[in-house]
């Protein structure tokens, strides 16, 4: 409704015009939505025109600092993936890593393990891993030993594991929006339609909302476009010797991780390998001279992609034969 010059004055002494001025001093402090209604009632029931753009400039700054909260980045301790992303891992909202092979599962598992391990996580608030059965079937689960191993401390982590796609996305969305968590993590094979566009943007601003660092891990997935402001690839790589030992040839170094930025704020496609530590519980980079585990050549990458998951499709029950 246009705001017309033309309406008559509201007597300043009226009842309605106090509370209509009490709700305008409380809204400027902070945007209620109660009080938003009130105004807004007061106003039709005087005659008066609904007024939307009074408070702009506030308006404008919480919007300002809505986005610089979202914008908030957590360093991963190491410099060149920090600059390759950014200024470092965003601290809120969605982020979507995909994997090319599910056999490479456990590649995924231990990024997103680290990642969490350098978010804090902690038994009292812990990471809450959300998974449908064909996704776990697939990748297989945590194992508590190793996780041991890994540096993280078993009793901080919870899964979740569903019959169905549809459940999983629930509980993601359900966990985005919690503030008990230091992150959750849901992870689903393919390119599922119940988590395109519309359904990463739920997640996304839920997340953002709570202040949550949430992963969406893909397995044998390709590139769509999502709500997610950082997607990155990870892919398994060799891991570097052991300088300490003069045996190192024979021994099998710290996990690295190599790791492609696929899509971010500046669209800059961009590369870094990290190496986890999980005795300092830290990301480290990877020195070339460190990158020669192997004597031997490695086999060349493939021309074509691996082929993504595709969808179940319609299933037919057969009577069995004996």
């Amino acid at each position: 409704m246009a705001v017309s010059d033309a309406w008559p004055a509201r007597p300043a002494d009226s009842p309605s015009a106090r509370a209509l001025s009490a709700a305008n001093d409380a809204v400027t402090g902070s945007r209620n939505p109660t009080l938003i209604r009130l105004r807004d009632q007061i106003a039709r029931i005087e005659g008066q025109p609904v007024a939307r753009l009074e408070h702009a400039d506030e308006t404008a700054a919480a919007k300002t600092a809505s986005r610089r909260s979202a914008l908030k980045l957590y360093s991963l301790g190491c410099q060149a993936a920090d600059a390759a992303l950014g200024g470092g891992f965003p601290a809120a909202g969605l982020t979507e890593i995909h994997l090319d092979e599910t056999r490479n599962g456990g590649t995924l598992a231990g990024f997103a393990l680290a990642l969490a391990m350098r978010f804090g996580v902690r038994p009292d608030k812990p990471l809450l891993w959300i998974g449908d059965r064909m996704a776990f079937c697939e990748a297989g689960l945590p194992y508590w030993p190793g996780l041991a191993g890994f540096g993280l401390d078993p009793s901080a982590l919870c899964i979740v594991r569903t019959r169905r796609l549809e459940d999983a996305a629930w509980a993601g969305e359900e966990a985005a929006a919690s503030s008990a968590l230091t992150m959750a993590i849901l992870e689903v094979r393919g390119n599922p339609a119940r988590l395109g566009l519309d359904g990463t943007r739920r997640l996304h601003f839920r997340a953002r909302e709570a202040g949550l660092p949430f992963l969406l891990l893909r397995q044998s997935a390709r590139a769509e476009a999502t709500a997610a402001p950082l997607r990155l690839r990870v892919r398994p790589s060799p891991a570097a010797f052991v300088p300490d030992l003069a045996d190192h040839q024979k021994l099998i170094g710290h996990p690295v991780f190599a790791v492609t930025v696929e899509k971010s704020r500046d669209g800059r496609l961009r590369h870094f390998s990290l190496e986890w530590n999980p005795h300092e519980r830290r990301f480290d980079p990877l020195r070339p001279e460190r990158a020669t585990a192997f004597s031997r050549p490695l086999a060349a990458a493939p021309v074509d992609r691996p082929d993504p998951a595709r969808d179940a499709g319609t299933r037919m029950a057969l009577q069995r034969a004996s």
